[in-house]
């Protein structure tokens, strides 16, 4: 399994980076850079638990994994694959956390990632492995962006 783990500050407190994180409205394609609202859809909602499959273009093709999001463990929203073109099952996830800090937040996200077998699997896998910090450094902080924008009174 490849591990990929990015940290950064938010001026948001940490109750609002998770909400953003379990948020399965339309506003969720303002917030994260990946989901498309085209390949975006909830199956089923809870209390404190989605299924949901989100799906972004990728090269050829959209890529999609269907999750089942989990947000009762405090400071935490984790996402583990039940299904996907491109992600092993079992054995991927995403993890959202978020702790107070100087004001704010300290904001950590977290991809394990198994490929599936094929050739997608293996040249997003080849790509995840060689190219993920960077990729991923970027969209977390672009979400961070994002959010932060949408929390923004109107001016």
């Amino acid at each position: 399994m490849t591990e990929i783990r990015i940290a950064a500050n938010s001026l948001l407190p940490p109750e609002r980076v998770l909400a953003a994180g379990h948020d399965f409205s339309d506003r969720r394609a303002a917030v994260f850079p990946a989901v498309r609202l085209e390949h975006f859809q909830v199956h089923e909602l809870g209390e404190d638990w989605a299924d949901a499959t989100e799906g972004t273009p990728a090269g050829i093709g959209v890529n999609w994994e269907r999750c089942r999001y989990d947000w009762s463990q405090p400071d935490t929203v984790i996402a583990t694959v039940t299904a996907s073109n491109v992600y092993a099952i079992p054995g991927s996830s995403w993890e959202l956390r978020a702790h107070p800090a100087d004001g704010g937040s300290r904001v950590e996200m977290i991809w394990r990632r198994e490929f599936a077998p094929g050739v997608r699997g293996r040249v997003f896998g080849t790509l995840f492995r060689l190219l993920g910090k960077p990729i991923f450094r970027r969209y977390a902080h672009q979400t961070l962006k994002n959010l932060s924008h949408l929390e923004q009174p109107p001016s």
